[in-house]
């Protein structure tokens, strides 16, 4: 895990794990690695299981690595993306 983030709104909270894969931990050949898709492909099963066991708990879980911060508008930047996706994320 890399980062565990807690947002407390009206009383409540909502905790969400926040990993950032880069391809020489998280794969199994990083090397055929060239999309979001193979990265998929490519995990290690051990972070599967580990990510399916965290869930299990009640967390959410957020898997980010350099191709889903690629920013997909002109003018937007990757810290743009990774609050998209963490405004998303945090909405469950």
């Amino acid at each position: 895990m890399d980062f565990l983030l807690t947002l407390a709104s009206g009383g409540k909270e909502k905790s969400l794990i926040l990993e950032y894969d880069g391809l020489e931990y998280h794969t199994k050949d990083s090397s055929v690695v060239r999309s979001l898709e193979d990265f998929r492909e490519e995990y290690l099963e051990y972070d599967i299981t580990r990510q399916l066991e965290l869930e299990s708990y009640g967390y959410h879980f957020l898997r980010i690595n350099k191709f889903t911060l690629l920013p997909k508008a002109v003018g937007q930047t990757r810290l743009d993306v990774l609050n998209d996706l963490l405004g998303k994320t945090f909405a469950l």
